[in-house]
C-alpha cells in the first residue's frame, strides 16, 4: 500500500469512530428528553387528577400544599 492509500484507510476509520461517538452522544440526549418529558406528564397528571386544575404541584414537601376541604 502506498501512504496515501494508508492515510485514506486510516481517515476513514477515525470518520467511522466519530460518527459512532455522535450517534452514542445523540442517543444519550434524545433518553434524557423522553425521560424529561415523562416526568412532566405524569406531574401534570397528579395535578389534575388531585386539584382539578386549581392548584399547581411547586415542591415535594406536602407542607406547603392547601388544604382542600
Amino acid at each position: 500500500m502506498t501512504a496515501l492509500a494508508l492515510l485514506n484507510v486510516s481517515t476513514h476509520a477515525a470518520v467511522h469512530v466519530a460518527a459512532r461517538l455522535v450517534r452514542r452522544v445523540r442517543s444519550a440526549f434524545a433518553r434524557c428528553a423522553a425521560i424529561l418529558a415523562e416526568a412532566r406528564i405524569h406531574r401534570a397528571r397528579l395535578e389534575a387528577e388531585a386539584y382539578l386544575h386549581r392548584y399547581r404541584l411547586r415542591s415535594k414537601s406536602d407542607d406547603d400544599l392547601p388544604v382542600i376541604l
